[in-house]
């Protein structure tokens, strides 16, 4: 990726080798890449620590998630049956069972054991990547990615694939890390003061599937506009809770006990001050344009 994938505009190196910045727009990228499907046995991650560091707040999110989608279909449905949502990367599938009371709801995730272990729940997940799991003339009336747009390298495809598999009037729903969040500057001055760990962390440097984008609202616009979207509304909402944030700290497997105990009394201070600082998760509600 050498061009800024929202204004088009030479992408140069930025705080780490594998960093990227648009000096025009502000973009920021990396060319890290995933390696999902080439995994150590088990999983480079602690899946049993992954969940107990994430559910309690995941599910707390989409509660608020999900009332905002309800919010802005009610008005618009004329549906007799429950609307076809489609969960992308739908993980441990926390998103899946809230959102099946409301609406017919389908889950796509890449990681094999991930994936088995949702559906064996009795939830509906397909194995593979978006849109490849797709038929050709899939269409639903809404499309969620929950902290999975910014691990995807071609973004404009991806929302390309949105305008194809969404109705007429579609909504998408962007629930992504904000390049303006506080966290995230934090972890960028610690960077020029020579600790890059947060930083690192922050784009999940290592991880299966690291990030390679940060996106704000300026950004999520000019995507929508291009593609064929109005952003509708945007809400924040907490990237940290008490709750598991040990556990958070420690599932990369790579934190030593003393330093994740460190980390978490850090964080558990500032939580307080975060609620009213520029967010670090932001959610975008994009309507799809009906067609001409």
């Amino acid at each position: 990726m050498s061009t800024c994938p929202i204004c088009g505009a030479e992408l140069f190196v930025g705080l780490r080798s594998w960093h990227l910045v648009c000096g025009v727009c502000g973009y920021e990228g990396s060319t890290l890449n995933a390696h999902i499907l080439s995994q150590a046995p088990g999983g480079d991650l602690d899946e049993v620590a992954r969940e107990d560091a994430l559910e309690t707040l995941r599910r707390s999110n989409f509660q608020r998630l999900l009332a905002a989608i309800r919010g802005l279909t009610s008005k618009t449905s004329s549906c007799q049956h429950p609307m076809r949502l489609l969960d992308v990367g739908c993980a441990h599938g926390w998103f899946l069972e809230q959102a099946r009371g409301n609406f017919d709801a389908t889950g796509i995730e890449p990681d094999r054991g991930v994936a088995e272990a949702t559906a064996a729940r009795g939830l509906r997940v397909r194995k593979g990547f978006f849109p490849d799991v797709l038929a050709t003339d899939e269409r639903y009336d809404i499309i969620v990615f929950n902290d999975v747009l910014e691990h995807i390298p071609d973004i404009n495809a991806t929302l390309q694939a949105c305008m194809l598999h969404l109705v007429p009037g579609g909504l998408l729903v962007i629930n992504a890390p904000n390049r303006m969040g506080t966290l995230y500057r934090v972890s960028k001055n610690l960077l020029r003061l020579g600790r890059s760990g947060t930083f690192d962390r922050m784009w999940q440097l290592g991880f299966p599937s690291p990030h390679v984008h940060y996106l704000d609202t300026e950004a999520v616009t000019a995507l929508a506009e291009r593609h064929g979207f109005t952003l509708l509304a945007s809400e924040r909402l907490p990237s940290v809770s008490i709750s598991g944030l040990y556990s958070r700290v420690r599932y990369s497997k790579d934190v030593s006990p003393v330093k994740a105990l460190l980390l978490t009394l850090a964080v558990a201070v500032a939580i307080p001050a975060l609620a009213v600082l520029p967010p670090d998760i932001e959610v975008w509600f994009l309507r799809r344009e009906p067609d001409a």
